[in-house]
């Protein structure tokens, strides 16, 4: 009689630990594909993101840093960024793209309103912009 006990208890173990390490992979996932998207684009010096795709939705937070010397070579990098965000079949139309763009030393900052959007766009929306699936 003991052992179904076990049994069971290994049962519930492991029904609430894969949903845990699928929102985990998912997660990676999120970080890796932006970062990849994003470093794909000439100018663009690094990517970091933190991704969290946990039960009632979730969040992205990226940090993109661009090699430009004034606000318009900003603006091109990133539009570009966003072309890329957009063919990307790796990210998912309701993930968000990051609020701000900056250069390596912050003097250069561009944001959503800057590339033509009202408000911070998700990649669904990045899409329908730029004609992409």
């Amino acid at each position: 009689m003991k052992r179904r006990p076990r049994a069971a208890a290994a049962a519930v173990v492991m029904a609430l630990t894969l949903p845990v390490s699928a929102c985990a992979s998912s997660a990676e996932k999120c970080e890796e594909a932006f970062a990849a998207a994003a470093t794909a684009v000439p100018g663009v010096i690094s990517a970091t993101w933190d991704c969290d795709n946990g039960f009632g939705g979730g969040w992205q937070r990226g940090d993109v840093r661009i090699a430009a010397g004034d606000k318009g070579k900003a603006i091109a990098v990133m539009k570009e960024v966003l072309r890329a965000f957009a063919a990307s079949p790796d990210l998912e139309d309701g993930w968000a793209t990051p609020q701000k763009y900056t250069n390596n030393d912050g003097t250069i900052v561009v944001g959503a309103n800057d590339l033509g959007f009202n408000g911070v766009p998700n990649v669904g929306q990045v899409r329908k912009r730029y004609g992409v699936g």
